[in-house]
This record gives C-alpha cells, structure tokens and sequence, in this order.
C-alpha cells in the first residue's frame, strides 16, 4: 500500500512539475512578474515608422506593500533595459525573483523598465500583420533610430524624470550605439550606458556569416521558399525540445552543443530545467537583422545597412556617443569575443566616454547567454552587477 501511495505521490509531482513548466514556456512576461509577486504595470509606444511596442515595467520590489505602490514610484531612478536578437523582456525576469537582474534591481529600489524591440510577440505594427514581409523590413537600424528613442521618451514621460540609465544586452547594445549616431541629441536622455556583451565588432565571427550568407545564400533562400522571417514557431520548437534536446542527459544534449558552438561552451553553468523553457520562448527576428550583423562580420566595420549586405559600407559615427559607458564581456563568449570588445573600448577610450571595461564575472567559463541565463547568474553576475548600477547612480546622477 505504501508503494502505491508513494508512485501516486511522484507521478502527481511530475504533472506537476509539468503543468510549471508549461506556465513558464507560455505565459506573459506580465503574468510572471505577477505570480512572482512584483507590482507592474504594462506601457505602449508607436515608433515614426508604425510600430507598437510593448514595455513591462516593475514599479517596485516584492517586498513594498501594493497600497503604498503608487507613492513608492515618486522620484525612483529609472533604469531601461533591451534584449538582444531573439530575445525579449522576458529574458530578464525567467530566472526568477532571486536570480533575475529585473528582479534584483527593483528589491534595491529601482524603477525597471524591460523593452521589446519590434519583432517581438509584445510587438506589432499600424498597418502590416506579422504574415506581412513588409513588417520585417528593418534590422538594428531600426531598432536604433526609431525603437530605441521611442521608449526613452515614454519612460521619462511617465516618470517625469530628466535621463534614464540604459541597459543594452548583446544586440540591445548594438541598438544604443546605433541610436546615438543616427539620433545624437538623445544622449541629452540617457545617464549613462552600460553594455552586457556589447555586439558591436564580429570578426570573430567572420567565417560563418561568409559560408552561411555568402556561399549558402541562406537568407536568400529562405525567402524564396516563403519564410518571411526566423521563426521557427511554437509547434516546431516544441517537436526540437522534445525530440533532439536531452536536457537531463547533458552528454546526449544535441541542442546544446549547437548553441555553445556559436556562443562558448559552459556545462556548468547550463540550468538544464530551464533550458526547454528558455528555448521554447525564443523570439522570431527579421533576415535583415541577420544580414545587417553579418555585414559586420563580413566587413571588420560597425557600418549602416545603406544599400544592402554587399553594398556601400558607411561606419556608425561612434564619436557622437557623450554619455559614460561601461563594457561587461564574458571570458568565454565566443560571439562576442572579449577582442572585439577590447576593439570598441579603445575607440570609446579615445573620445573620452569610457567609464570602464572588464569581465562580468570571475568565473572564465562565463559565456554570452550566462549573461542572462546562467544556472548560478545571481550570484555570479546580477547581485555584483546591482551594486555597480548603484555607484554609477551615485557617481552620475543629479539627485
């Protein structure tokens, strides 16, 4: 009897378990923050161009009453952060309240603005539905002139602050530095910027983007074949999860092995219950996004997209950038190489903006998505991270 009882216990746990799972692969980003039980509120913008996007925003941390919300907002620093490609404002909340940077910064008192760069699911446009390839007509460029610019006006037109700190993470980075060459007078806005994996210079990269844009033609080709866009959807990346990935058996994990080929092995730190989750919830990304970044690649410069990948190459003006800036690389990154960042800083150096650079963290296996998805990432990176936030606070803000 006891055996029984006891199978029937587990078997309960595992659906369970289960039915978490699924909550976690499915639901909102507003959803989680809730059932974390964090105040939030849900805030939309239209870009010049006629998009509409989504910004989630934490107003408090877990531990400040809901009635005395509205005045705990009064006067907060602000602090807006983006993704990177195929990510979302759900990449800095899926960890969870002891482990995720969003969290973090508003158990210290900060007001957390997370962005959603056009492409998103929290995304959609005036006049073109997703089925449309006119509403992927774009790459960071975009995301820069216009995405970027409008949600900085909408953070300090609700706060009523004068600047907000800005938190770029891989192409969220690549967003902030395009926005500050094409549209220089919003360093009036911004207090400072600071840079997680900044994907800025890809040499490193090189190789791959040839073989895969030049030689493959795999843009061209899959726009040929129908596909508006990289988006593998839900249904088939739950036939990938199910039936490639082994996320209990790390040394069958084909899944993984792909992906620390691109960015930088760390078996360590792979949350391996979170990485079906994490997978499920990538987002779609336009082919022009891909293309933009390997023309970088392919070039060795941070150049505009003007008349397409083979085209006229005209760098970004970096020099416009006039905020402080600090650059957080990972010892391991494949992707955005700790080279290609030293590149950057020695540029920024030379115009007088560079605040600092240095490795996220001690551990040397750190790669580029345990910026946001390592197993140990609070303690390894965000609650060091948080801290430094705070003396840039100090050190930069008028208050």
């Amino acid at each position: 009897m006891r055996v029984v009882i006891y199978l029937v216990l587990c078997v309960s746990l595992v659906k369970i378990c289960e039915a978490e799972m699924q909550k976690e692969m499915y639901a909102t980003v507003p959803q989680l923050i809730t059932a974390a039980g964090y105040p939030n509120e849900k805030h939309r913008v239209v870009t010049e161009d006629g998009y509409i996007l989504q910004l989630h925003r934490i107003t408090a941390g877990r531990r400040v009453a809901r009635k005395t919300d509205h005045h705990s907002k009064k006067g907060k620093k602000a602090i807006l952060i983006v993704h990177g490609l195929l990510g979302s404002s759900g990449d800095f909340i899926i960890m969870g309240p002891k482990r995720s940077l969003a969290y973090l910064l508003a158990d210290a008192g900060y007001d957390v603005w997370l962005g959603n760069l056009r492409g998103t699911i929290y995304s959609s446009h005036l006049k073109f539905s997703k089925k449309n390839p006119l509403f992927w007509d774009y790459s960071f460029h975009e995301h820069g002139k216009y995405d970027a610019p409008a949600m900085i006006d909408k953070v300090l037109n609700v706060t009523g602050l004068p600047k907000v700190m800005y938190i770029g993470y891989s192409m969220g980075t690549t967003t902030f530095f395009t926005m500050m060459s094409e549209r220089p007078e919003y360093n009036e806005k911004v207090l400072n910027f600071v840079g997680l994996a900044p994907a800025v210079y890809l040499d490193n990269v090189r190789p791959i983007a040839t073989m895969l844009l030049k030689n493959l033609e795999l843009t061209k080709s899959m726009r040929t074949n129908g596909m508006v866009s990289a988006n593998l959807g839900r249904d088939f990346m739950n036939f990938i999860v199910n039936s490639i990935c082994s996320m209990h058996q790390p040394e069958q994990d084909m899944c993984m092995r792909v992906v620390f080929m691109v960015v930088g092995e760390d078996y360590e730190q792979a949350d391996w219950e979170m990485n079906p989750i994490i997978l499920t919830r990538i987002q779609p990304a336009s082919w022009r996004q891909l293309e933009h970044f390997g023309k970088i690649a392919i070039t060795g410069v941070f150049t505009s997209w003007e008349d397409g990948l083979w085209g006229e190459v005209k760098p970004y003006n970096l020099t416009n950038v006039k905020v402080p800036v600090t650059l957080l690389y990972g010892e391991n990154d494949q992707l955005t190489e700790k080279s290609q960042i030293m590149r950057l800083s020695r540029e920024l150096k030379s115009a007088g903006v560079l605040e600092s650079v240095s490795a996220g963290c001690s551990w040397p296996k750190f790669n580029h998505l345990d910026f946001t998805f390592a197993r140990d990432v609070g303690t390894l990176f965000n609650e060091p991270f948080v801290r430094r936030v705070r003396a840039l606070f100090n050190k930069y803000s008028p208050n």
